[in-house]
């Protein structure tokens, strides 16, 4: 019988000698149920036991050769055995116990079967939720976001993999930072409060920093960049170089904050959240200060506000394009 472990994942001797157990029919009824519940609760569990099974079969059917010993003794008993060298087939026996499979596998892992256990997490989220991990980072998942959070988390590492959006609260560490992965991109924090919206069929990425830094790493383009408080990060399938956009308060919100910010740099944030393209007609306009607060508004109206307040003209030429003069 093996005990239940309802909060926390079995330590990894105890669920490969369980498995080994089940996969050579040694297992007692509740181990037989508790594996088979627990296939159920992940494909990557599936994909494990496969792997054992694979092993297992190899460990139990091999044969060997052996060349047998003759020797002056051997043939003054026997008489009947020529000298010549005789190949004796030498088979294990029916079965290792379970307990010695699960010993040679054990030392296999040391020596290389790591990809039995792999990529799988630790432990697994699933949105809406929040959660602590161990190290005291605070995460909360939207609706249909999953985080997963790898093996030795807080000992070995602290990195974790998400889909979907979720905002971080997470303590910094020089010794062992806290490393998000995104598909072929890594997000590594120094410490800060941010959002992350990460959706891998479409490649959209946002990282929104509110308080903090973070770097952002794209390992295909060898790309790098670091975001500190109110920056913004996108890119997408259609745009794929990363876009950084200054003076946002909150993302999905879409809450921007100017305090005396150059015209220039106000419509560099502004074309960045809106997705819109404005030409400006007269340039000595981009040098001009603008304090205002922006939620939720919509393209229209920050462009018309911003020409309110600026003392000049805007033409609407379509939906994603304006020009001031």
């Amino acid at each position: 019988m093996t005990p239940s472990y309802p909060d926390e994942a079995m330590p990894d001797e105890a669920l490969y000698t369980l498995l080994c157990k089940y996969l050579l029919h040694e297992a007692d009824a509740e181990e037989r149920a508790w594996v088979e519940a627990w296939v159920t609760e992940d494909p990557g569990n599936v994909a494990l036991l496969g792997s054992l099974r694979k092993v297992l079969d190899t460990a139990t059917s091999n044969e060997r050769l052996v060349e047998a010993k003759t020797n002056d003794a051997w043939l003054q008993l026997s008489g009947k055995i020529e000298e010549k060298p005789v190949l004796i087939a030498v088979k294990p026996a029916a079965r290792f116990t379970w307990l010695k499979i699960a010993a040679v596998l054990l030392i296999a892992l040391g020596a290389g079967w790591w990809f039995l256990i792999g990529k799988r997490p630790q432990q697994v989220y699933a949105g809406p939720t929040n959660a602590t991990l161990a190290d005291g980072s605070n995460i909360r998942l939207s609706a249909s976001s999953r985080l997963e959070v790898a093996r030795g988390f807080n000992q070995r590492n602290r990195k974790v993999s998400l889909t979907g959006t979720a905002t971080f609260d997470v303590s910094g560490s020089a010794e062992n930072p806290f490393v998000i992965t995104l598909g072929h991109t890594d997000v590594k924090v120094l410490g800060t409060h941010f959002m992350i919206n990460y959706e891998p069929g479409t490649a959209v990425l946002k990282v929104h920093v509110t308080t903090g830094k973070v770097m952002v790493i794209d390992h295909d383009k060898a790309d790098s960049v670091v975001l500190t408080d109110g920056m913004l990060l996108q890119k997408d399938n259609a745009r794929p170089a990363f876009r950084i956009a200054a003076h946002v308060t909150d993302m999905t919100k879409k809450s921007l904050s100017f305090r005396d910010t150059p015209l220039e740099e106000v419509l560099h944030t502004i074309t960045e959240v809106y997705d819109i393209k404005v030409e400006v007609v007269n340039m000595d306009l981009l040098k001009l200060p603008v304090r205002a607060d922006f939620t939720g508004e919509s393209a229209d109206d920050v462009i018309r506000s911003l020409a309110l307040m600026l003392s000049a003209d805007y033409e609407k030429i379509n939906d994603r394009q304006y020009k001031l003069k």
